[in-house]
């Protein structure tokens, strides 16, 4: 029997790359994103991962469709960029709802299904969670949230034979990266950007992310949990 994988933001980028993976290695993806757009074979059902009662409803609806659940990825973000005195409390507030709240109510929802096939979660974080950098300070507060609810989830879980792990990529060529470039302010100050370079050079593919979430979801990482995995190029080395 193929296991069953629910990914949100397969849409585009990382989690449409991710739910092209999961396919390809004979994985059933349902997929769960604020538009009905996805890749060929996804089932898709259409939410926001800040609605308590959407999410709900969607992790019920694949098991109810497809009779189990064995993996979940939680990709669905949003950027921000911006010197903190030009962040407004709605800014704020929709950053850490999107990119904290939605993996933790899609977590919630679905470890109950998780412990009965000791199955595993895999979050999207980002390098931005794992150090200072400027201008991010909602994103980076949201992304170092996903590191250590990954972190206690794995913990809390790992007696049930559920595994809980996170991706931290740098710069990832996605439609959200070009979001974030547009927002740099202006008179920013080069210099702080400068230490953020990766040593090995061009942007990270979101092909390069997904095989990396499909090891970590994979039984080769059958003893991994509670680590958040860095693509970052020599970054951080």
């Amino acid at each position: 029997m193929s296991r069953v994988a629910f990914v949100t933001g397969v849409a585009s980028g990382i989690g449409r790359a991710v739910a092209d993976r999961l396919r390809a290695g004979g994985d059933t993806v349902v997929g769960f994103d604020r538009v009905d757009r996805a890749p060929e074979g996804v089932d898709v059902l259409v939410g926001d991962v800040t609605d308590r009662a959407a999410v709900d409803a969607a992790v019920a609806a694949a098991v109810e469709r497809h009779g189990r659940l064995d993996v979940v990825v939680n990709v669905a973000g949003i950027a921000q960029m911006g010197r903190i005195e030009d962040i407004d409390d709605d800014e704020w507030h929709r950053v850490l709802d999107v990119n904290l709240t939605g993996p933790f109510l899609v977590c919630r929802a679905a470890v109950p299904h998780l412990r009965a096939t000791r199955g595993c979660i895999v979050n999207i974080a980002s390098i931005a969670g794992l150090e200072g950098q400027a201008y991010t300070a909602a994103y980076s507060a949201s992304k170092g949230g996903v590191v250590l609810l990954t972190r206690s989830l794995a913990v809390e879980l790992a007696l049930d034979g559920v595994r809980v792990n996170c991706v931290c990529p740098a710069a990832v060529d996605t439609p959200l990266l070009a979001d974030m470039a547009a927002r740099i302010p202006p008179g920013h100050e080069p210099r702080l950007f400068d230490r953020l370079q990766m040593l090995m050079p061009g942007f990270i593919s979101a092909d390069e992310v997904a095989g990396a979430v499909a090891y970590l979801a994979s039984d080769d990482a059958r003893t991994i949990t509670g680590h958040a995995l860095t693509i970052d190029g020599g970054r951080s080395a």
